[in-house]
């Protein structure tokens, strides 16, 4: 049981993390290295927040006997939210080098792949 809510805390703190990298870098910046962000160090830290918020939604402890399922969702999460925020980069900024765009497609396509995969899980669960 103690060996569940250790886990249990611990995902649901990655999740915050990746939460508060996403939405307020230069604060994050601010405390840990007493810095302000600029140029792709601002995309390199909202990276880092999916991937610590994909990382805390595939840990949280589930009823589901097959870990796959998790997994599966912990990926989607990577891999939509990466094609999301560097689709953003691409159109928000000057930062666009040779592989932006099929790496976009890349994420967005292995994201579409899972999501079948995740809503015939839920119709089988009911």
């Amino acid at each position: 049981m103690l060996q569940r809510s250790v886990v249990t805390a611990a995902a649901w703190l990655e999740i915050v993390a990746g939460i508060v990298f996403v939405t307020a870098i230069n604060v994050v910046c601010a405390v840990l290295f007493a810095v302000q962000p600029e140029g792709v160090g601002i995309v390199f830290g909202r990276f880092a927040g999916v991937v610590l918020f994909a990382l805390g939604i595939a840990c949280l402890p589930s009823r589901d006997p097959t870990p796959l399922g998790k997994a599966a969702l912990g990926l989607f999460i990577f891999n939509a939210g990466i094609a999301m925020l560097l689709a953003w980069v691409g159109l928000a900024t000057n930062l666009r080098g040779v592989l932006l765009w099929p790496v976009v497609a890349l994420h967005a396509l292995i994201a579409a792949a899972l999501l079948p995969q995740l809503l015939g899980r839920r119709g089988n669960e009911a």
